[in-house]
């Protein structure tokens, strides 16, 4: 019988301390819920062994460090109860994010530079299981009009024996369906100074996500992180705000997306300082657009980016 590529399974669970070997995750808690997945069960390169000899041909090769990859996308929803994590909140631990939850209110999602997450997946294709271990990630948001918001995850993880396992009997329900991204749901984008219809917005953190290839400790670790995005927004002229002069003059501005209009749906990207490039003309419909590719920075470190899920953060008082 053949085997279908539209029969996976993914499971995944935070673990206690590194690549603690007894982690599992469970069918009826740890589901994911995912749009696509691919999967690279033996991910690394081998060793050149280079014999010279008389004669032409290839010399054998020895395996090097090998690492289990999933790539894989998710709706970003809500949990739908006001400072209860959403279900991609954990994977998002494992990419090296902290967790603030202020109960009855809202969870606070930013980057770190230490001491990151792990966790452990369960990826089964069909009756093969690829168990990943020590895993960590890095995500990328993407939020365009008139498309569902989505959420896509890059792990690389610690390899185990690749085994034959029946297709487990998931539950789902956690993962509540996502709002589109359109007008009834999603705001238009605060960008440098301006309020700005947009139709589309990604924000990819490109975290540096690596196999340490040193004998006795091939851990996978994350050594940092470029995160940059791309907008395409209706043009507002320079006469409104002129983007045009503050990418020449190399100014930074705040980027603000707010997607849900109630509390419970509600899902807030915001990124204090963006640096942008070079805009350019497009066309949307007979719309003249700007593309604009922009780079989040820090102010005080750990802040370039920062996920508000629930109640939006009162602000301060001048």
């Amino acid at each position: 019988m053949s085997m279908k590529t539209n029969r996976r399974a993914m499971r995944f669970a935070l673990e206690s301390e590194y690549n603690d070997g007894t982690t599992t995750p469970e069918a009826a808690t740890d589901a994911i819920l995912m749009r696509e997945i691919t999967v690279t069960p033996l991910s690394g390169s081998n060793i050149e062994r280079n014999f010279v000899r008389p004669y032409y041909g290839n010399s054998p090769q020895a395996p090097g460090e090998k690492h289990v990859e999933a790539g894989f996308e998710v709706e970003l929803n809500t949990s739908g109860e006001l400072g209860t994590p959403p279900p991609w909140g954990k994977l998002l631990r494992a990419c090296g994010w902290s967790e603030v939850i202020e109960v009855g209110e809202r969870v606070i999602y930013s980057p770190v530079s230490e001491d990151e997450d792990s966790g452990v997946f369960f990826c089964n294709v069909d009756g093969t299981l690829h168990k990943g271990r020590g895993a960590r990630g890095t995500p990328a948001f993407t939020l365009n009009a008139e498309n569902m918001p989505v959420l896509r995850l890059t792990f690389r993880a610690l390899i185990s024996p690749v085994t034959a396992e029946q297709l487990p009997n998931v539950t789902l329900s956690q993962w509540r369906a996502a709002l589109a991204v359109n007008t009834l749901n999603t705001e238009p984008l605060e960008f440098m100074g301006a309020t700005v219809p947009f139709n589309q917005f990604s924000l990819d953190m490109s975290g540096q996500v690596i196999q340490n290839k040193i004998v006795g400790s091939n851990n996978i670790e994350i050594t940092g992180r470029s995160p940059s995005g791309q907008l395409v927004i209706e043009d507002p002229g320079v006469a409104t705000v002129n983007y045009f002069e503050m990418s020449q003059n190399a100014q930074t501005g705040p980027l603000t997306l707010i997607h849900g209009k109630t509390p419970e749906e509600r899902i807030e990207i915001i990124q204090k300082k963006v640096g942008i490039e070079s805009p350019t003309y497009s066309d949307q419909d007979g719309i003249q657009m700007l593309s604009i590719n922009y780079m989040p920075e820090p102010t005080d470190g750990n802040d370039e980016v920062m996920i508000v899920v629930g109640t939006p953060i009162p602000e301060e008082a001048p």
